[in-house]
């Protein structure tokens, strides 16, 4: 076999599986059955995570606007604490809304 054959692909590629088949959902592995209730809920979950990192991204990109602007406030010639304070309770919400997404999608265990 020379170097082009290996590169060749000797396995077809394999196709996705519809996860939600009725034959997929009844299916047993070790005793557990995947229903169509799991599907949902991990469905969901992942909707939700998917949601949260989408809003983390934009937070962080919020917050490296307010690092660029804090950085600007303390470097200009006439910086003002009013605009530092301003900026300042803008990464509190920042930080605030990220712990609010992270109990979202990890929500803390119930006592």
């Amino acid at each position: 076999m020379d170097e082009a054959d290996d590169e060749k692909d000797v396995h077809p590629p394999s196709h996705p599986h519809d996860i939600s088949s009725s034959h997929m959902l009844s299916s047993s592995i070790s005793g557990f059955s995947f229903t169509e209730d799991h599907y949902n809920l991990l469905n969901d979950r992942i909707y939700s995570f998917t949601t949260t990192v989408d809003s983390l991204q934009h937070t962080v990109d919020g917050l490296q606007n307010t690092a660029t602007s804090l950085q600007h406030s303390v470097e200009g010639p006439h910086h003002s604490v009013n605009g530092l304070i301003s900026l300042l309770q803008q990464v509190l919400a920042s930080q605030q809304a990220i712990h609010s997404c992270l109990d979202t999608v990890f929500p803390p265990p119930e006592n």
